[in-house]
């Protein structure tokens, strides 16, 4: 009996062996998929890096992920958000990590990075508006046009009556697009854009300016500035005027600290499904998703597209993608390789980002 039990022993160890075998060498044999990620670790945008970070691993974790055909490895670059340095970590990312697709985070980031992506045939996934961030095969953008937010925040302003409207726009890529699809925007509505106002990265006071604009005694301030000219320009517009109602396309959810936008409005990009909302808050605590969700349908769009390793087919694949996203619902591209979303809007409540309109 002794002898016939240790026999059976050494069968099923022996099963059990193989199989670890073979399922190692299925792991190992597994066609890897590198990712390039540029994103902000450090800076003024470090807190979307640390989202991103938390998407990261929830995709990593997912049953799907871990029982998808491919392995998908990732390099990551911190660039604080800077167009040169991402136009540098992209040129790393390509010639010496040998990347099969780069992620970026926004407008100026994709605009220097597309053209580089584009020329070394290496798809290229953004979180951006600009729709020239899509120029070319490889390109393409992962949020709401910007007609579509343009065209949201002068739909409100219409409603409130606000007709008379001051713009305060920042001479970057990303601002500049969205500012003139804000203007088409309010020549296609009842909008009149008295006083039409550029500043330029670096600039800290904005007095002169602020008084020059109110005295043509606007009824509404749209706000197009980045961080830290935003949090600069609408604090020293407060200690003059604290009544003038200011908004924006996107940018009130850029700043950490979101204290001088309490109670504001603006319209912005896709909404994050209650689901993701609700596994992003468990792991880290936080209401506000920092664009995560974006990130995350473009891990998920990755995973559903590669079905074999020929970039071509892959892009083809994204072009006909009609996915069910977990973190952002409904994804399809339209030919160009622009993500149709709708906009939406937002208030910001006890520091929170929280959608108006759903």
């Amino acid at each position: 009996m002794k002898k016939f039990l240790l026999s059976l022993y050494m069968i099923l160890a022996l099963v059990a062996c193989k199989d670890e075998q073979k399922a190692t060498q299925e792991q190992v044999s597994k066609p890897v998929v590198k990712i390039g990620v540029i994103y902000p670790m450090s800076g003024n945008y470090a807190h979307f890096g640390d989202a991103m970070k938390t998407a990261l691993k929830m995709f990593e974790n997912e049953e799907q992920t871990k029982n998808s055909p491919f392995e998908y490895k990732f390099y990551l670059e911190d660039t604080a958000f800077s167009a040169a340095k991402s136009a540098v970590a992209a040129k790393k990312l390509i010639d010496i990590d040998k990347v099969d697709v780069i992620i970026t985070l926004g407008s100026d980031v994709g605009s220097v990075v597309s053209p580089i992506a584009q020329a070394s045939k290496v798809i290229h996934l953004s979180m951006a508006t600009e729709l020239n961030v899509a120029k070319g095969e490889y390109n393409f953008t992962v949020s709401t046009p910007p007609n579509k937010n343009a065209g949201k925040m002068v739909e409100e302003l219409e409603k409130l009556n606000l007709d008379k409207v001051a713009f305060v726009i920042q001479n970057t890529a990303m601002m500049q697009s969205v500012a003139e699809h804000i203007r088409q925007a309010g020549r296609d509505g009842n909008i009149n854009i008295i006083s039409d106002n550029a500043i330029n990265s670096g600039e800290k006071d904005f007095k002169i300016l602020i008084y020059k604009i109110l005295n043509d005694e606007p009824n509404a301030m749209i706000v197009q500035l980045q961080p830290p000219e935003l949090q600069i320009f609408v604090k020293q517009l407060r200690e003059v005027n604290k009544d003038i109602l200011i908004t924006a396309v996107e940018s009130f959810s850029y700043p950490e600290d979101k204290t001088l936008f309490e109670e504001t409005w603006f319209s912005g990009a896709v909404v994050p499904t209650k689901q993701y909302s609700n596994k992003f808050k468990e792991i880290t605590g936080l209401d506000t998703t920092n664009y995560s969700e974006l990130f995350y349908a473009i891990l998920e769009i990755i995973r559903s597209a590669y079905t074999n390793t020929d970039k071509l087919e892959v892009i083809n694949n994204i072009l006909k993608l009609k996915m069910d996203s977990f973190s952002i619902g409904n994804v399809e591209f339209n030919a160009d390789g622009v993500m149709q979303a709708d906009a939406f809007l937002y208030t910001i409540k006890n520091g929170q980002v929280e959608v108006m309109d759903e």
